[in-house]
């Protein structure tokens, strides 16, 4: 297993779907600001067994795409899953299609 290189400490949300969310590219993920509907987008690039970890510190819910053609947990594919404000999330990337995400307590 291997957790994406470096840290992403001011990430800002951004887009209302899929294909306009901001993108990932940190294992270590602070999102700061989110304005109401906006969200993230898992990285693309990541190989079965890397994990991106999601931080929502901002004062509204962040959506967390998959990489497009992918689903989270039991999700439909494409579909991302609503972070809550100071929460956080482990994503694992099974395989090509599937995402494993972890949800803090």
């Amino acid at each position: 297993m291997r957790l994406l290189d470096s840290s992403g400490l001011l990430v800002v949300a951004a887009g209302s779907t899929q294909a306009t969310a901001t993108l990932l590219i940190n294992g270590m993920n602070g999102v700061t600001t989110a304005a109401a509907g906006t969200g993230v987008i898992l990285n693309a690039n990541s190989l079965t067994s890397d994990c991106q970890v999601v931080y929502n510190g901002a004062a509204n819910a962040v959506k967390v795409y998959p990489p497009v053609g992918c689903k989270i947990n039991g999700l439909p594919t494409n579909t991302g899953m609503t972070l809550g404000t100071n929460s956080a999330a482990q994503f694992w990337f099974l395989n090509d299609t599937q995402v494993i995400g972890i949800l803090s307590a």
